[in-house]
């Protein structure tokens, strides 16, 4: 049974770092040896159907692991930071009630970062009724209308045409009264957490990535892309992958043209990955770099037994 050292904070494992680095099986493997049960922090993995392009880990895959968060929400639904912290940390607890070990996994940083320091938001309160009816009015319209439509008002305005989620936001935060903050930042760390960081060689994880886009295709890709046609236009499309195989049909590009653009979005997401968690901070932290476990799993095994009897 898990433990924590103080009644005041649940302990969790933490398994974060780039795309392609391994988090998935590391983590199962961790999940397999301690009793575990897995979280997902992936902003695409949520969806339903987003399946090969988002590298959504299989059943044969989780080997018999709980996984959560993985497959809860339709592509035209919305998930946010908020959302994932109002769902995580309700099944962390449950977790711990069951003496099982929450581990956290994913690349998705910011909900990592806002899990382990808290978030706080401002600006205005999402009104679905509004966002319905301007992405009505975009059907009717035509592509790109509120972007154009928004322009003119703000001539700053840096969001990319083909993001009408951004767009719609934008004008969603215009329309609709402010609203203070509704989680609260801790001074403290709320969790007993150990943060592992998987990284490596950026050239290494660029390897990984062209093998896993070729993989992609031979399982179907551009099929499964063709199959959520009706959901094209909702963010959850725009993610790394789906929108270079969305800009290829819809130019009738080859396979190689799309796939070199995808390169080019592995290539960026990896860079940020790496930039962001080189930079978050924990009180307890271990990076695991080039695929070292020897001491990432001394230290995980340090964390778990530390205050068992």
């Amino acid at each position: 049974m898990v433990q924590t050292d103080s009644v005041d904070k649940e302990k969790i494992l933490v398994i974060c770092g780039p795309t392609c680095v391994g988090k998935s099986d590391f983590a199962v493997d961790a999940a397999k040896k301690y009793d575990g049960e897995i979280i997902g922090v992936d902003s695409v993995q949520v969806y339903k159907l987003l399946d090969i392009g988002s590298g959504k880990i299989t059943r044969e895959e989780m080997r018999g692991v709980p996984h959560y968060l993985i497959d809860v929400k339709m592509p035209d639904e919305s998930f946010s930071v908020v959302d994932f912290l109002n769902e995580a940390k309700p099944l962390i607890t449950d977790i711990i009630s069951r003496g099982k070990l929450p581990i956290i996994v994913g690349g998705t940083g910011f909900y990592i970062n806002a899990l382990l320091h808290g978030y706080k938001c401002g600006g205005s309160a999402p009104d679905k009724p509004l966002r319905i009816k301007l992405k009505k009015t975009e059907v009717l319209l035509g592509d790109g209308a509120l972007y154009d439509a928004l322009s003119r008002t703000e001539p700053e305005l840096k969001s990319e045409r083909a993001d009408l989620f951004r767009t719609v936001r934008r004008f969603e935060r215009a329309m609709t009264p402010p609203y203070g903050e509704y989680i609260d930042v801790d001074e403290d760390e709320e969790y007993d957490a150990l943060l592992v960081v998987m990284d490596a060689d950026r050239a290494k994880l660029e390897e990984k990535a062209a093998a896993r886009i070729e993989k992609m295709f031979a399982a179907g890709l551009l099929d499964e892309v063709r199959s959520l046609k009706m959901y094209h236009k909702f963010r959850c499309m725009q993610s790394v992958g789906y929108k270079s195989v969305l800009l290829g049909l819809s130019n009738d590009m080859s396979d190689d043209e799309i796939k070199t653009n995808m390169r080019q979005e592995y290539h960026d997401l990896i860079k940020k990955q790496q930039t962001f968690f080189r930079w978050i901070k924990w009180s307890n932290k271990y990076v695991l770099y080039n695929w070292d476990y020897a001491g990432a799993e001394k230290a995980i095994k340090e964390f778990i037994t530390r205050g068992l009897r």
